[in-house]
């Protein structure tokens, strides 16, 4: 077969870069496959598209061919121009990585333009090769770059070496070719076309590896001895269980494993090995990752677990983690327990613990205590951490106020632990975590915050007359001139001017507090403790504000704690509560002091009393360092604290959606007081899913809120519906009576029948009081508003009809009374006025009385008599009216 190369020389032939790509030392030679992909006419595509397009199809052809190899475990040595050397120590996963290649090429053709097509070759060769420096050498290379020209676009070739290797595999064909070449090196060399099944799953050959990753961060004690040991001793330590194993720069150790059923059991004899040599060093965890999991932990025969450096962050310190993949071939031994990964959390690790870690969890909420103030050097004035010098401490920078124990009370035991995780991960350094963004840090450098410089520069604008007042951040005056230029040096660590600054402000100013504390601030930072105490006590006799004595007293009681005189850092504890009982950081020191002394019991007591006063105590009493050789004893108390405020907090969110339910049944709308509820019941969801100290405190005063609303809301609206219906009631029964007593019965129409309807209401609105249906309220509301519209119209039907009875009544004694009067009247007119006129003339002669003219006077008397009759029994009639 003869075949005429496509591209002027092999990529073997020409000169490349050589690049660093493991540590392997030098003339190291292994059995190697080495993978060579050409494209082909690649020099007339540049000619015919130009230089920018043909850039683009070298990067395409570098991105497809680079893919597979990593996937497959091969390591790419050399890209130049269009050709890509690899390798691999497995031949067969050499031939898969190649079938992978053309397969990407195919589709990544299939979706161009013909004059876009990418066509490359591919050639294998297994044999021995020489690793340098990253770089192969040697006649497996030089053989494989020779046959490479042999081969067309979309074809693979390899070596009848490679072809011994992975001779059998039912996806792929070999077919021999005859070569016909005048060049000696191919005389001999026996070549093959392989041919695929595009359907085969060409899945990576993965393997499953322990990985041992010790946390250096977090190592107390023995540990580094330990460790130390178990590599020396893990030959046999896991007799005939593992396979290859690999050391790691970190000091990671890697065990590949024969059997992935035994990779449980392997992790666990690592944390038994440690937790017994080590005998935990005094600390609640083993600093050890311990993570398995399956894939490619290989790249050409080196170890690497760049795949897995996501997985840190899930894996936790003492336990054993496995990914989901590995998990499906595990056999958990039965002294593990297996806690599964959260639901829709991704990627998926399971988590294996020892049996009893749950009641180890009862008495170690927070495994970091001990690892808080780690280190060699001397505890830090101003935060008791040992990983640095106090002019390093990172709470010089810190704003003056952080809250970061309020804000880190809102999180889960778990989630605090994974936080400070994290921030010890990173090596709790000035230089690594950032104060300003850090809760874990700000929390942290708050428990100490009374012997910091920030805590002078809040003190220095108070102008507050007590502790808390400073405390509630009261500022007044303002902050500058040459005392505060010198603490702002001291800030910034430049000693040297910040003692310049301040030796000039005290012989300007002799006796200032504020430049007595900061000189006593400078030599803390240059360590001189007894100097510094001077300067803080020649500082409390040249104040009288009581703030400024407390504090001064904090950082007096401070040199003392730091100089062993622990006798009289308590003194001056007591000194500030002699001055403010109730001081809360000299409460919690005094707590601190009986935990030393062996006070237990007392100690416990004064930090409940400081927690109920201030939850922050809460999340200090967790994660204080001071306190954590004291953690089994304080812990169960704090895990009683948190499981009754989450119990109460359980029962009043139910009482709570209860109500509300019953509130949404008793308003029905949007009123003020249902939308404020409905605000603070959606907090309450919030927060429940906190798992939190302070979101269960917030759910218990959130919920109490709703209950009282609620309860509020149920009342006003009993009080108005028993008003309503004591209002209704009345009126229904007036109008029942006038009914009743009404003397003209045909006149009442429907009143009777409309009286006995709106009382059958009535009684339905009595029957919900009665009964206290809530449900009804709002229904028992709107009926009795309607009812009063109805018993409105009753009223208006019983005014009409009493005003009826009324002149009816009126027209009956107005007749009778004038029937009575005119009778009178006529009487008198007809009868008696005749009779005493005769009598009148006989009686006095001269009267003029004669029969003639008596007529007239009796026309006026029946006239205007009958007027006044007429008038006087209409009055009389209308005054009984207006009486009745």
């Amino acid at each position: 077969m003869s075949v005429q190369p496509a591209y002027q020389r092999p990529a073997a032939e020409r000169a490349v870069p050589r690049k660093r790509r493991n540590n392997r030392p030098s003339d190291s030679i292994q059995k190697m496959a080495v993978l060579f992909t050409d494209v082909v006419g690649s020099s007339r595509y540049f000619k015919e598209y130009g230089d920018l397009a043909g850039r683009e199809m070298l990067r395409k052809h570098q991105e497809l061919a680079s893919g597979p190899v990593n996937d497959y475990g091969g390591a790419v040595v050399k890209v130049l121009g269009d050709s890509v050397m690899a390798y691999f120590t497995d031949p067969e996963e050499a031939l898969k990585a190649a079938v992978k290649i053309q397969q990407a090429f195919f589709r990544n053709n299939e979706s161009k333009d013909l004059k876009d097509h990418i066509n490359i070759r591919i050639g294998l060769h297994y044999g021995d090769g020489i690793v340098d420096k990253g770089d192969i050498y040697g006649d497996v290379v030089n053989i494989t770059a020779k046959f490479l020209p042999l081969v067309k676009g979309g074809e693979i070739f390899v070596s009848g070496q490679l072809h011994d290797q992975v001779n059998g595999l039912p996806w792929a064909a070999f077919e021999r070719l005859d070569l016909n070449t005048n060049k000696e090196i191919l005389k001999t060399l026996v070549i093959f076309r392989v041919t695929w099944d595009n359907k085969a799953e060409l899945d990576p050959s993965v393997t499953t590896v322990v990985v041992l990753k010790p946390m250096w961060n977090l190592a107390m004690g023995r540990f580094k001895q330990s460790w130390n040991r178990l590599l020396h001793e893990k030959a046999g330590l896991w007799p005939g269980a593992p396979g290859k194993s690999a050391e790691l720069p970190d000091g990671s150790l890697i065990l590949y494993t024969k059997d992935p059923s035994t990779a449980p059991a392997i992790g666990q004899k690592a944390l038994n090995f440690l937790r017994k040599d080590t005998k935990n060093d005094g600390m609640p965890f083993l600093p050890l990752q311990v993570l398995i999991d399956t894939g490619q932990f290989r790249r050409a025969g080196e170890p690497t677990l760049g795949g897995v450096a996501e997985s840190w962050n899930y894996a936790k310190p003492g336990e054993i983690t496995i990914s989901g993949p590995a998990f499906d071939t595990m056999n958990v031994p039965g002294d593990l327990q297996v806690i599964p990964p959260e639901e829709g959390r991704a990627p998926a690790f399971f988590r294996l613990l020892p049996n009893d870690s749950e009641k180890q969890a009862d008495t170690c909420l927070f495994l970091y205590q001990h690892s808080m103030a780690g280190g060699k050097n001397e505890p830090c004035f101003y935060c008791g951490d040992r990983r640095h010098l106090p002019a390093e401490c990172p709470s010089k920078q810190m704003p003056d106020v952080t809250h970061g124990l309020e804000r880190l009370g809102y999180h889960s035991l778990e989630r605090i632990n994974e936080i400070y995780f994290d921030y010890l991960k990173g090596g709790r350094d000035s230089a690594v975590a950032d104060p300003f963004e850090d809760l874990a840090g700000q929390a942290f450098f708050e428990l100490k915050n009374v012997f910091q410089l920030r805590f002078l520069r809040t003190l220095w604008a108070s102008k507050a007359e007590t502790w808390s007042g400073v405390e509630a951040r009261e500022e007044g005056g303002e902050r500058g001139g040459l005392i505060w230029i010198g603490q702002d040096c001291i800030r910034v660590s430049n000693l040297v001017q910040a003692e310049s600054v301040l030796v000039d402000a005290l012989e300007k100013y002799p006796g200032d507090y504020l430049a007595l504390c900061a000189m006593g601030f400078l030599q803390v930072e240059k360590g001189d403790l007894p100097r510094a105490k001077r300067f803080f006590k020649h500082a409390l006799e040249n104040t009288h504000s009581v703030p400024r004595r407390i504090f001064t007293r904090f950082l007096l009681a401070r040199v003392h704690e730091l100089s062993g005189e622990h006798r009289h850092s308590e003194e001056q504890v007591r000194k500030i509560l002699l001055n403010d009982s109730l001081c809360q950081e000299a409460l919690y020191l005094d707590a601190l002091f009986k935990f030393r002394k062996g006070n237990h019991a007392d100690g416990i007591r004064r930090l409940r009393r400081l927690i109920d006063t201030n939850r922050n105590y809460f999340i200090a009493a967790l994660i204080d360092p001071e306190l954590a050789g004291h953690s089994d004893r304080i812990h169960p108390e704090i895990n009683k604290i948190l499981k009754k405020t989450a119990d109460q907090a359980g029962l009043l969110a139910t009482q709570a959606a209860e109500e509300m339910e019953k509130m949404q049944r008793l308003l029905g709308g949007e009123e003020s007081e249902l939308k404020r509820a409905r605000s603070y019941y959606e907090k309450v969801q919030e927060l429940s899913g906190t798992e939190s100290y302070f979101g269960f405190l917030d759910i218990l005063y959130y919920a109490t809120v709703i209950i009282r609303v609620a309860r509020k809301s149920s009342e006003h609206a009993r009080r108005e519906l028993t008003r309503a219906h004591g209002i209704l009631k009345k009126r229904h029964e007036k109008c029942v009576r006038f009914a009743k007593n009404y003397p003209h019965e045909s006149f009442l129409g429907s009143l009777p029948q409309d009286l006995a309807a709106a009382g059958r209401q009535v009684d339905g609105i009595q029957e919900v009081l009665r009964n206290n249906t809530l449900e009804r309220y709002t229904d028992s509301l709107t009926l009795a508003r309607e009812l009063a519209g109805v018993m409105e119209r009753i009223e208006q039907k019983v005014g009409r009809l009493e005003g009826l009875r009324r002149w009816i009544r009126f027209g009956s004694a107005f007749c009778k009374k004038a029937f009575l009067m005119e009778g009178a009247v006529a009487l008198i007119g007809l009868l008696l006025f005749p009779a005493m006129g005769h009598y009148l003339n006989v009686m006095i002669p001269g009267l003029m009385f004669s029969p003639e003219n008596i007529w007239v006077y009796q026309k006026g008397i029946l006239i205007v008599g009958g007027l006044a009759a007429l008038l006087a029994a209409f009055l009389m009639s209308a005054r009984n009216l207006g009486d009745n």
